[in-house]
């Protein structure tokens, strides 16, 4: 084409541009409906994208595009459509920003990445490239219709083409990676807060047990009667006690649930923990610990979520299991989430039990029927005079309590009488404020909202006709009950996506901190504090961050009577490297939010070569993931292990693994189909396959 003036190189760039920005409008509006990704090629969840990360997303492939057009124009010294070998150059720059502004918006921003979204502003910005060129560039007579795919596609067999191709598909393998393998998945989260730090505060964290951590606490609790001890539930199925004037000392093992649970995945395992408010009184026998757990062991698409009472009284732990008291075993479908978790006793005596809205059947989900999405207050003392006997329960068990007789429901035909609220998601942390008993709770939200509720008696909170501030004063529940929205309301980034509930601080253990909501978020373990004393609040302050995050981050805040106030970290479900920690002043802090804790691995290993070992010797009956589903599986009569499962890795030690690799099934008490690889491989290539197998459960495994 002879008129390359520059008026026309910015003509032909401003098309370009509005290109772009056309494709990410009806891109974002196309996503919204459907996908272009296959769920076959990865299985993505459905993302909320903000209004503010539209703009995001749109911006920065507006300013990356111009960008990338004024390289090119400088390089080439002619506009992208000046002739068809000068389009073809300008596509496969055209692929390369694509794909770096895609990574920019993937690992250096907090926005919430839909890869739907960005795949759609690939095609159809490329659509609409092709289209703009192929009109401009025939008619101008550079080219054919034929001519003009010819030319691209002998570019992409070019060296510049391959690359960018190559290129190209670094987001989609990162995405899929992130989906379907924890490391992976944790160190782009790394990535993330280290491309978006957090301001410094005054606060840190410092570890209270010195030299212990723990196999996934999710609970931390001062016992009620005494300062001495606190008690640790670990997700797996152990309670531990712990001396507080003894942090150095080793944890006492109270009690272990550990062969009650099936299978730990998803939201499931140990989740909630009280003591009875007369533990540790010496005159009285009510020693009791209260768990709320999950039982994956049944059938039929259904688990069991169970709230059973423990003497802790008793001399052993066979006695004190043994001791089991079921209150409440709920049949409940089988995919795990939003079980709920906080059990607390009110000033009242009552236990308090929070149930998220997946504890239901296809045959029961109405609160007529099941306890589901909202509050329980449960007399487990039996006081007759106060409670009375509650009604049949038609999906499970439920007795060995009684129904207080001024709870808000009793007479209502469409709720059961143990209710005390209704309408929330999952709510997974509660407590009570000291000073004023009211029930504060962090509502684990969707795609979009967290949600810090202050519990009424007889309210409902609108799940889940609403989420986050019922904006449009819509009806927001289907009984007709009394409604409240949330206190504070957050929406999801790429890290902030998991409320945990907290406390409301009355003590004046923290300068500045007194009569604050001091709460958590789960994915970018930081800790928070709102003002306790307005109904609602918009703006949060910003205190610290834990050193794991994630799905290892923060499961539970918590405070001493002395007004400490503790957190409790996960860490990795397939090893011991959860935590208790102290909010302190920063300058006493020992815990930062730096790298990982690097798992020690033998001399010499190298995982490609010793993967490669193991899908040659291992994989056929154990499966290429080691979750056994292998296609001599079904022929082997036996029950294979399931090596992605961080229970299995609970149960086995390294020591006991090598042992079985070693000699076999036969000479070990495992099946004789099981061969003894020793003299087959090195020594040093049998130490090499325990690490291997030992980190399934961080590649494969549903956290």
């Amino acid at each position: 084409m002879a008129n390359n003036q520059p008026t026309t190189a910015f003509i032909y760039g401003a098309i370009q541009l509005v290109a772009i920005i056309l494709a990410g409008v009806i891109g974002f509006y196309f996503t919204r409906e459907l996908g272009l990704i296959p769920k076959a090629v990865i299985q993505l969840p459905d993302v909320f994208v903000s209004h503010d990360d539209y703009i995001h997303v749109l911006t920065a492939f507006f300013v990356g595009y111009l960008i990338q057009i004024a390289l090119t124009n400088v390089m080439f010294k002619a506009h992208a459509l000046t002739s068809m070998k000068r389009f073809a150059h300008e596509y496969i720059f055209y692929l390369f920003a694509y794909t770096t502004i895609s990574l920019y918006l993937f690992l250096a921003t907090t926005i919430n990445y839909d890869p739907q979204f960005i795949a759609a502003i690939g095609l159809f910005s490329t659509i609409f490239y092709w289209l703009i060129a192929l009109v401009i560039l025939v008619k101008a007579k550079e080219t054919s219709v034929g001519g003009f795919f010819f030319q691209l596609i002998k570019r992409f067999f070019s060296m510049s083409g391959v690359l960018a191709l190559a290129f190209f598909f670094v987001p989609l393998l990162l995405g899929k990676a992130f989906s379907s393998d924890r490391d992976i998945a944790n160190k782009i989260t790394q990535i993330r807060i280290w491309f978006n730090p957090v301001a410094e505060t005054a606060w840190g964290f410092k570890t209270v047990f010195t030299g212990t951590k723990f196999h996934q606490p999710v609970l931390a609790r001062q016992a009620p009667n005494t300062d001495q001890h606190i008690f640790v539930l670990e997700r797996f199925g152990k309670v531990y006690q712990m001396d507080l004037t003894q942090p150095q000392q080793p944890p006492e093992l109270m009690l272990d649930l550990s062969q009650e649970l099936g299978v730990v995945e998803m939201e499931n395992g140990a989740i909630g923990l009280a003591l009875h408010p007369e533990f540790g009184l010496t005159d009285s026998a009510k020693q009791y610990a209260y768990v709320y757990f999950t039982d994956t062991r049944p059938e039929g698409g259904i688990q069991h979520n169970r709230l059973s009472r423990y003497d802790l009284s008793r001399p052993t732990l066979a006695a004190r299991k043994a001791s089991e008291q079921v209150i409440l075993l709920l049949d409940r479908e089988d995919s795990g989430f939003h079980n709920g978790g906080s059990l607390e006793f009110g000033s009242d005596g009552y236990l308090y039990v929070a149930m998220g809205e997946g504890v239901r059947t296809p045959s029961a989900s109405t609160f007529q029927d099941t306890f589901r999405s909202g509050i329980l207050r449960l007399d487990v003392d039996m006081n007759t005079e106060t409670s009375k006997q509650p009604n049949p329960f038609p999906t499970g068990i439920a007795k060995n309590y009684l129904v207080p007789k001024d709870n808000p429901f009793i007479g209502n035909p469409d709720v059961r009488d143990e209710f005390f609220a209704l309408g929330l998601r999952n709510p997974f942390r509660m407590n009570f404020d000291a000073k004023t008993q009211q029930l504060w709770v962090g509502d684990v939200g969707s795609t979009i909202w967290e949600e810090v509720n202050v519990i009424e008696k007889g309210i409902h909170y609108e799940f889940p006709k609403v989420e986050g501030h019922n904006v449009d004063n819509i009806q927001s529940n289907e009984l007709g009950l009394p409604s409240k929205g949330p206190i504070y309301t957050y929406q999801h980034t790429a890290y902030d996506r998991a409320v945990i509930g907290g406390v409301v601080n009355r003590s004046d253990y923290y300068d500045g901190l007194t009569d604050k909501y001091i709460f958590a978020d789960n994915y970018s373990a930081k800790l928070f504090a709102l003002d306790a004393s307005k109904e609602r609040v918009d703006e949060v302050e910003f205190l610290a961050r834990a050193n794991q995050y994630a799905q290892r981050g923060v499961s539970s805040v918590t405070q001493l009577r002395s007004g400490e106030i503790f957190i409790t970290t996960l860490g990795a479900a397939s090893d011991t490297s959860g935590e208790v920690l102290q909010l302190v002043k920063a300058s006493e802090a020992n815990v930062t939010a730096a790298a990982e804790e690097k798992k020690t691995t033998p001399k010499g290993y190298d995982e490609d070569v010793v993967a490669a070992l193991y899908n040659v010797n291992c994989a056929r009956c154990h499966g290429v993931k080691g979750d056994g589903d292998s296609p001599d599986a079904v022929h082997l009569g036996v029950p294979l292990p399931d090596f992605t499962s961080p229970l299995y890795h609970h149960k086995t030690s390294a020591e006991q693994m090598l042992e079985v690799i070693k000699k076999g099934g036969a000479q070990t008490g495992k099946s004789p189909l099981m061969p003894p690889w020793e003299g087959f491989l090195k020594p040093h290539e049998l130490e090499y396959l325990v690490t291997y197998i030992q980190s399934l459960p961080d590649k494969h495994h549903s956290h």
